[in-house]
């Protein structure tokens, strides 16, 4: 080749070389090259540059995802599980939607335990995330066809776990079991070591206003006020408080507030729309619930019961009536609405004003024979673990009248719980508690089998005594009329020259009482039938030669309510005084 050759060959290239515009190779420029590779299906190539973005930015965890997502497609799903797991270990942690990834590969590869576990850390880490409602359907199809569960049922285990610590935390725990003293003594306690722990203060006030202490629950809730003017729980919490018996200025101040209020948190505001309603704020209730019922995509049943309720006690009949027969497409919740549908349509057939519950009830049949059925199993756990029951016990307890207090401790004493003990406790210190009611207290912790001493107020004070020196026949003295009994069957037999048997006519007669008070089935018209039957029953225990004829001669009472009498103790097991 000549010089002069080589030297326009030369200045050629520098003219074509100078002709060419550069190009510029990054990560940018492989990721659009991938895509346009996906779009085509061309897997093999969209892989080579995507892998070119991670020599680009090998940092960048969303290149590697890529990487992993085109292996996946190429069915290495190993290859792509190894890409996921450098991302989770090397690059971000929190990058959620890995696990979801690792989710789909596990389950392609059939290693269904593994798939489940992945796609239930991915559910906890992004509840609400892209792929949630993918996720939630992986999951049904993992358990439903191809027999998982054991994952979930850790997973599970460790979620409630979990609610339990957090709930203790605040005191949470006691008030849901409707343990509501326990809730008092152990939230007291939490506040004075962490006075900033509003929540657990929150639930002190509702723990002080369950048991009857509204001017201590007032007070709570005014200085968390105080401190933070917005706490919804707070404001919540002293509505309904001003609601039953506070002042009506303080009530309207309370109502103004939570007028201008919509919480995004579904918990809060559901607290907020049934706040609203059990103070007779249901057109503003019915905002509330009717706003939340259409940001969510599932409502659960008690929030369509809440958006129905609300609208028929603000009158929109109509829009309620809409809302229960949505209700009633739930299965379980089917004789529900048709209660409430039937109820609202009685009502406004008779002109009368219509007042639902916010909190949905089976109608009463349905639940006198569930409770019918309860105490024929011997099943009370739900009894005792039912936090509205628990209120109104220990609220009746406080304010009662004498009836009302002896059926609550009757109740206590069935229950046979350490929440009711401390309900009893604290009941016997009280200075307007008669005999009779505190020898039912009594009664009722000898039942719980409570130990050590008791403080009872006794001549004008407080006096501290050992359960150990409780009578055991204490029940005697919770009605004057069963005191009576028994004295005058011992007084007939001393003086007949039977006493012998005023022993055992006392222990027939106290295992009768403690029988029948927990079942609340005795009710003395006439003293003489019992004392008769009392009577007769013993000495024909002992071979006497006695006639129920005779019996009643004696006393002037009818055989016939002699014999029946009589028959009841006779189903009664003697127990040792």
């Amino acid at each position: 080749m000549s010089s002069n050759t080589h030297q326009d060959w030369q200045s050629a290239r520098r003219t074509r070389t100078n002709n060419v515009v550069s190009m510029r190779f990054d990560a940018a420029y492989f990721y659009e090259r991938g895509l346009r590779f996906l779009e085509r299906n061309d897997l093999p190539r969209a892989l080579k540059a995507f892998r070119k973005t991670v020599e680009y930015e090998p940092n960048n965890p969303v290149n590697h995802c890529n990487v992993a997502g085109v292996l996946s497609e190429l069915g290495n799903f190993e290859a792509s599980n190894e890409v996921l797991m450098h991302v989770l270990n090397d690059l971000d942690p929190d990058m959620a939607e890995c696990q979801f990834y690792l989710a789909n590969n596990y389950a392609n590869m059939g290693e269904y335990e593994l798939a489940e576990d992945h796609v239930l850390r991915y559910l906890d880490a992004d509840p609400d995330g892209e792929y949630a409602e993918d996720a939630e359907e992986m999951l049904d199809v993992l358990l439903d066809e191809f027999g998982g569960g054991k994952v979930y049922a850790k997973w599970e285990a460790k979620r409630r776990q979990e609610e339990q610590d957090l709930a203790k935390q605040d005191g949470r725990h006691l008030l849901e079991q409707g343990q509501f003293e326990a809730a008092v003594e152990q939230l007291e306690a939490l506040v004075r070591r962490n006075p900033a722990n509003l929540a657990a203060r929150n639930n002190l006030s509702l723990a002080y206003y369950y048991t009857g202490q509204c001017e201590q629950a007032i007070a709570t809730a005014e200085q968390v006020l105080a401190e933070n003017p917005q706490n919804i729980h707070a404001l919540c919490n002293l509505a309904v408080f001003e609601a039953q018996g506070g002042s009506r200025e303080r009530l309207q101040a309370c109502v103004n507030k939570l007028s201008k209020l919509f919480p995004l948190h579904y918990d809060h505001a559901m607290k907020l729309g049934t706040t609203l309603g059990l103070i007779g704020e249901h057109a503003k209730a019915f905002a509330v619930f009717d706003r939340l019922v259409r940001m969510v995509d599932r409502p659960e049943p008690i929030l369509l019961h809440s958006v129905a309720a609300s609208a028929a006690n603000a009158g929109y009949l109509r829009t309620a009536k809409k809302w229960w027969k949505l209700l009633g497409q739930h299965a379980e919740m089917k004789e529900v609405a048709q209660y409430y549908l039937d109820q609202v349509e009685r009502l406004r057939r008779q002109g009368k004003r219509v007042h639902i519950s916010y909190q949905y009830d089976l109608p009463l049949r349905s639940q006198f024979a569930e409770m019918k059925k309860r105490l024929q199993t011997g099943d009370l756990a739900t009894w005792r673990q039912d936090p509205l029951l628990r209120a109104s016990l220990y609220w009746g307890l406080r304010h009662g009248a004498v009836d009302t207090r002896k059926a609550v401790i009757r109740t206590l004493a069935l229950l046979a719980d350490e929440d009711g003990e401390k309900a009893l406790r604290m009941f016997l210190k009280r200075p307007d508690v008669d005999e009779s009611l505190q020898a039912a207290a009594l009664y009722a912790l000898q039942r719980t089998a409570t130990r050590g001493r008791v403080e009872v107020w006794r001549n004008g004070e407080l006096q501290s005594i050992r359960m150990s020196d409780v009578p055991k026949d204490i029940i005697l003295q919770v009605d004057p009329a069963w005191e009576t009994v028994h004295a005058r069957v011992e007084s007939w037999l001393r003086e007949h020259h039977k006493a012998r048997y005023v022993a055992e006519a006392k222990r027939v007669w106290v295992a009768f009482l403690r029988h029948a008070y927990l079942t609340n089935d005795l009710r003395i018209v006439k003293l003489d039938i019992w004392v008769a039957a009392l009577i007769y029953h013993v000495l024909k225990r002992h071979g006497e030669s006695v006639r129920q004829r005779d019996a009643a001669e004696w006393f002037g009472v009818s055989t016939s309510s002699l014999g029946k009498a009589a028959a009841r103790l006779e189903h009664v097991r003697s127990e040792r005084t």
